[in-house]
């Protein structure tokens, strides 16, 4: 992060995280249970690679997609980042919430607090994506 002159940015934060490797591993085998029935129908029918991938495969693996942003987000919002972010006003709020609790018992108001905040954000993601993992499911029930 230092050669590419990203401290105290948090794109330093954020790029480390394209290369989480539950993701690639959960998309391939969520990719591998789509029937091949189904891709050889829109070869025959005559659509190309990218037709194929773009109006298929990808509305097909949504849950995949949903899933893995649910997880990316929660990393990234409980990332520390103590050894990218030097600045104080970039520091991340579970940086805050750790800075708080080593103020010991006199504290733990405002610990709660922090807290409140730091779980209302993966909630409301969770909540919002639910729906259109249910109803993806439901709606892709082919068998071969």
């Amino acid at each position: 992060m230092s050669k590419l002159h990203m401290i105290d940015t948090y794109w330093a934060i954020i790029i480390p995280a394209f290369a989480f490797p539950m993701g690639l591993f959960l998309m391939k085998q969520f990719m591998e249970g789509l029937p091949t029935s189904l891709i050889e129908a829109a070869k025959i029918d005559g659509a190309t690679e990218w037709t194929v991938f773009s109006k298929i495969v990808m509305p097909n693996v949504k849950p995949a997609w949903l899933t893995l942003i649910i997880f990316s987000v929660q990393a990234l919002w409980n990332n520390k980042a103590s050894t990218v972010i030097y600045s104080e006003e970039m520091k991340t709020l579970p940086f805050a919430m750790q800075q708080i609790q080593a103020g010991g018992i006199a504290r733990t108001g405002e610990a709660a607090a922090v807290l409140v905040v730091l779980m209302i954000v993966p909630i409301a993601i969770f909540i919002f994506s639910e729906s259109q993992i249910l109803e993806t499911m439901a709606s892709s029930g082919l068998k071969d």
